[in-house]
């Protein structure tokens, strides 16, 4: 077959220098993609739609992800509410007693008390225009409480309430001195209190002071006269109980000229006094004994201020009087700098950096105003010397501890400062007993019930806890780096196992659990006791959504193995203290949502059998009257001993186990002679097994001594030459005349 071939055409393969070469400014070319086949602004479009297709398919990922995993997960059974009390709907915050009896309930006009087992209302306090917004209750004798209320416009009203009755005793911000000084009149500076806190027993109360228009802010601490109080109060009592007899006497008396009462005697409109007694104001109130101040207390100053802030001495000699003495480590407030000195800093500072100044912020940013935290203790072996009050750490009865100290820190601070309450301070220059300084600020502090242990915890994630009863710091432990320490609580020590394998046969110190929640969410629990080590147990771990951040976390009265857990988004539950599992879930009605989850109001009462929540209705409108219609709310009333999970809990027996072990000498006695009578019967054995082994140890001593009997008769004998002269016999040393015939 003919092939034809066309002339004069010649093959060049293709080489790689002849290829185009790309443009690296050429904005057409696109490089995600291998060949551009859209013109612009198409392609621009298209990817742009397929990079939201792939972040709305990643969404979609994620949500089916969390629906697998919510329906795999075991869900905690949810329990709804068996009693509404719509007539406590108006409630602001509610309160519980410390022995379970009564809650106490704040309102828009006023206060009342309710009894936890019937659900009525046992006596209010009422007043115009005033919000209770705060409300703390404290046992301080026997049915008798001290309630401490602070209201929406910042006053703090004390009131006692003993024999189904509320006694107004006064407002503490009435007439107050400001700048430590001159009292303040009706019309002028208006202060706030923002904190009031009372101690255990009610012997002393700490408020915290806010001036709006200067941003002061100081600690005031007052002396109640508990005993005083009780003593009148149960005087008042007992003459209203005269009174009642009498009256009942002559209501028992029936005329002697009729044989039958009239209508008109026997039906009798009460007096109008009772009512106005009822609502217990003030015009029935007794004269009770005044508060006294103790301190006043200003926060330290922060480094701006120390950088500003001079010392006004005239000469170096009275600056050097001023400073330190040195018993204690100082804040760094007393200094030999001068105002001069500082000033003339300033200017150095100013002619070097000129060029520069004008970048400086024209403006100081206005600090927020200070919080306060403050714990009151008793005696202990940290406090100095001479406030140690024996004969109250050996005191058996708690109600007959008083406080002796103070311990207090402000928000920001490095320090934590302990005052004495005992103390006679001069116009209110209180100088502390003691200053326990730290590298890291403290965000938060816990004591525990009969004040023996202190923990504090730290902005970096540490925690110590000092034992101040002994007087030595049990540890230090470091929860986790870069977290902060939001909340300390000691738990009540009949929960932990206590270590009794020491050498003395009577207990020494008690094991108790430490519960620390953090800022990422995490709940921590760790056990502080004799020989252990404080390592932490996450029971929580960090939350990843911003919603199932914990708002509440507070053990239940009488039942610290069981906590009450309120998440942001609105949920209440009821945990494990050492597991951290949801044992139940206390559900609102559909029409109610749980009323502010950041600051919920929620109370437990009966020890730990009635939990009360309160709810804000869904479909209320502000139209209708706002929040001070009683159809807005309601308070709902949980009974938590018919929850079938708490069963196991609420049978528990719980002993009581006290923080504070006083061995006392006779104590020491007693508990090693039971030991060793408990051991007689051990001893008893040990002495028979004794003389059972003695007559073989006998014949081994026996065939011992005849062995070396027989060694020693076959020893062979050594003749040594007898010396005549002693005075020649040689040796190293030269014979002294002491030594001759």
């Amino acid at each position: 077959m003919p092939v034809y071939i066309r002339k004069n055409v010649n093959f060049t393969p293709p080489s790689i220098d002849n290829f185009p070469l790309e443009d690296d400014e050429d904005y057409i070319t696109d490089p995600d993609q291998l060949l551009d086949r859209l013109p612009q602004p198409y392609r621009m479009i298209d990817k742009v739609l397929s990079q939201w297709y792939d972040e709305v398919w990643q969404i979609i990922e994620k949500r089916e992800n969390e629906r697998l995993e919510e329906s795999r997960r075991i869900r905690a059974p949810q329990y709804e509410c068996s009693a509404q009390m719509e007539s406590q709907g108006r409630a602001c915050c509610v309160c519980d007693s410390v022995d379970g009896r009564y809650i106490f309930i704040g309102q828009p006009r006023g206060l009342s008390a309710v009894d936890v087992q019937t659900q009525e209302k046992v006596a209010s306090w009422e007043e115009e225009s005033v919000d209770i917004h705060y409300v703390k209750a404290y046992l301080i004798g026997v049915q008798v409480y001290l309630v401490v209320t602070i209201d929406d416009m910042g006053f703090a009203r004390l009131l006692i309430f003993g024999g189904d009755k509320f006694y107004f005793v006064k407002i503490l911000n009435e007439f107050q001195s400001d700048d430590f000084g001159s009292e303040l009149q009706e019309g002028g500076t208006k202060l706030i209190i923002s904190k009031c806190e009372a101690s255990r027993n009610g012997d002393y109360l700490g408020a915290m002071f806010e001036n709006p228009e200067t941003a002061e802010v100081w600690l005031e601490v007052y002396k109640l006269p508990r005993d005083a109080w009780l003593n009148e109060l149960e005087s008042v009592l007992t003459k209203k109980e005269e009174k009642s007899e009498e009256d009942q006497g002559t209501d028992t008396q029936a005329p002697t000229d009729q044989e039958a009462p009239t209508p008109q005697n026997e039906v009798e409109p009460p007096p109008a006094a009772t009512q106005e007694e009822s609502t217990g104001g003030e015009k029935h109130t007794p004269k009770l004994s005044p508060t006294s101040v103790v301190m006043k207390l200003k926060p330290p100053p922060s480094m701006s201020e120390l950088r500003q802030k001079g010392n006004p001495a005239s000469s170096i000699h009275s600056a050097c009087q001023k400073v330190d003495s040195g018993e204690v480590i100082g804040t760094g407030v007393n200094h030999i700098l001068t105002p001069n000195h500082k000033d003339m800093r300033k200017e150095v500072f100013a002619h070097l950096h000129d060029n520069l100044m004008e970048y400086l912020p024209k403006e100081e940013e206005a600090e927020p105003l200070e919080d306060v935290n403050f714990h009151f203790m008793t005696a202990g072996r940290l406090v100095p010397t001479g406030l140690e009050q024996q004969s109250q750490i050996e005191e058996e009865d708690d109600m007959k501890r008083l406080p002796t100290t103070i311990a207090v820190w402000w928000k920001g601070s490095t320090h934590v400062v302990h005052y004495s309450l005992l103390k006679q301070h001069k116009d209110f220059d209180v100088k502390p007993d003691l200053v326990w300084p730290y590298l890291s600020p403290v965000t938060s502090s816990a004591i525990s019930d009969d004040t023996s242990l202190l923990a504090v915890g730290f902005e970096n994630g540490n925690i110590i806890i000092w034992d101040r009863y002994l007087g030595i710091q049990r540890g230090i432990v470091n929860i986790m780096d870069r977290v902060k320490i939001v909340q300390l609580t000691f738990l009540d020590p009949n929960i932990c196992p206590q270590n009794l394998d020491d050498y003395q046969p009577y207990r020494t110190k008690t094991s108790t659990y430490l519960l620390a929640l953090c800022d990422n969410g995490a709940l921590y629990i760790m056990m502080s006791g004799p020989g252990l080590e404080l390592d932490p147990i996450c029971i929580t771990p960090p939350v990843e959504s911003e919603d199932d951040i914990f708002t509440m976390v507070q053990p239940i009265p009488g039942m610290h193995d069981l906590l009450i857990t309120v998440l942001k988004s609105g949920k209440v539950q009821i945990r494990d203290t050492l597991q951290g599992t949801v044992l139940c879930e206390p559900v609102l009605p559909k029409s109610h949502e749980l009323m502010t989850p950041w600051d919920p109001v929620v109370a437990v009462g009966a020890m730990g059998q009635v939990l009360f929540l309160k709810g804000n209705n869904k479909d209320y409108g502000e139209e209708e009257g706002g929040d001070q219609s009683e159809s807005a709310g309601a308070l709902f009333m949980y009974q938590m001993k018919l929850f079938p999970t708490l069963d196991s809990y609420m049978s528990r027996r719980r002993d009581k186990v006290s923080q504070t072990v006083h061995a006392k000498i006779e104590n020491r006695i007693e508990a090693l002679m039971k030991e060793r009578i408990a051991q007689q019967g051990l001893r008893k054995h040990r002495m028979q097994e004794r003389w059972g082994n003695m007559k073989e140890e006998i014949w081994s001593i026996l065939q011992y001594k005849d062995m070396a009997e027989k060694k020693a008769d076959n020893r062979p004998e050594i003749h040594y030459k007898r010396v005549r002269n002693l005075s020649q016999t040689p040796g190293s040393m030269g014979w002294t005349p002491f030594f001759r015939n």
